[in-house]
């Protein structure tokens, strides 16, 4: 495995397994995907289970007919009514007596193999023995002696040959990703003591909205920073970088916001003013980043214009990474401004909306000192 798939599957494992670590997500996701999984394996298994004609009793039987049909009806199955075209498509009429009682049918195969050419299918039938007047051995349905064929298919044969086989893969593959959550998140708990690891069912916000307790969220910031320890020492330093500005910002949505405030003032294009209420910093950073805005100010101080606040100015690609700027002002005075890479230090924003909070509950005028 390459060094940037590594980095891929520990960014991975990052999001996937720390945020679904401590919760019931992971074991629910699994047993509900088991379930659909067997249910529909299940339900295409049935089909060929009940056409299955293996057990058939031999008869005597007389080729009556052949031909090579250019095309076939699937007239048999459960999903019956499709038909196939262009193909080369042995054909057999033959013949059949029971206790006196005559039958024929050009039902010799419930799905009859397309060969490459006419002489090809010719060949499979003569290989067979399929001829006008040849006497054959059928195979009769010993509920119904009206039901003959002169090749027997069992249920694994007719589920590859009408397609539910195939169908049944991707219902096996579909647990790929809910073992994947959870094993990633069972060895994200791996990171803390034993006797403290629980799992906590998310909390209903509304109708569609579901949160994640705050007793796991800490849990889940703690096993984050026990893994990026063990990390360390196999990243570069741009990983590093990378991953733990990736679990800072993870790490917001488990505090509380500074100073216990929990609504803000947005001046969104210097025109109209909203209200934001938030629950943790985390929150704080989701609702800024569903601003449609290209540019708004959030005040930190009631004073608004006149007090602590911050300027966001999106200011598109560069270099094919999207950049953010952040300013941090009192009144018209700039304190500080960065530019920020979306793409690559997403979590220098809620570092830097946290520091600016700090600055904002502090009685220090740090930004007047020498």
């Amino acid at each position: 495995m390459s060094d940037d798939s590594s980095t891929d599957f520990a960014e991975i494992s990052l999001m996937v397994g720390s945020a679904f670590a401590f919760t019931n997500v992971p074991r629910n996701l699994l047993i509900v995907s088991v379930i659909i999984s067997i249910l529909g394996i299940s339900a295409l298994t049935v089909e060929p289970i009940l056409l299955d004609n293996s057990d058939w009793k031999p008869v005597e039987a007389k080729i009556i007919e052949t031909d090579v049909s250019c095309c076939w009806c699937d007239e048999v199955g459960f999903l019956g009514g499709g038909c196939e075209v262009d193909g080369n498509y042995p054909e057999v009429y033959f013949s059949w007596e029971i206790d006196g009682d005559s039958y024929s049918s050009w039902d010799y195969i419930l799905f009859p193999p397309n060969l490459s050419s006419r002489s090809s299918a010719n060949n499979w039938l003569d290989n067979r023995g399929f001829s006008p007047g040849a006497n054959v051995t059928g195979y009769v349905n010993p509920e119904d002696n009206s039901e003959a064929v002169l090749v027997k298919q069992s249920w694994l044969e007719i589920a590859w040959h009408n397609g539910n086989a195939l169908l049944s893969l991707p219902l096996l593959f579909c647990n790929g990703i809910p073992i994947l959550i959870f094993v990633l998140a069972r060895r994200f708990e791996s990171f803390v003591p034993k006797e403290r690891r629980k799992r906590y069912k998310l909390h209903r916000v509304s109708n569609n909205s579901w949160t994640t307790p705050d007793e796991a969220k800490e849990l889940q910031a703690e096993a984050r920073s026990a893994w990026l320890k063990k990390k360390q020492g196999s990243l570069s330093e741009e990983e590093w970088e990378e991953l733990s500005s990736m679990a800072e910002y993870m790490d917001a949505d488990s505090k509380d916001i500074e100073g216990g405030k929990n609504q803000f003032t947005l001046l969104l294009d210097g025109k109209k003013e909203i209200e934001i209420k938030v629950r943790s910093q985390g929150d704080l950073i989701q609702k800024i980043s569903n601003i449609e805005s290209d540019s708004f100010i959030m005040y930190l101080e009631d004073s608004k214009l006149k007090g602590r606040q911050l300027e966001f100015n999106f200011l598109g690609d560069k270099d094919g990474d999207d950049y953010l700027q952040i300013r941090e002002l009192i009144a018209d005075e700039e304190i500080r401004s960065e530019d920020i890479n979306v793409e690559k230090n997403f979590g220098r924003i809620p570092s830097f909306i946290k520091e600016a909070m700090d600055n904002a509950n502090s009685d220090d005028n740090w930004w007047g000192e020498s």
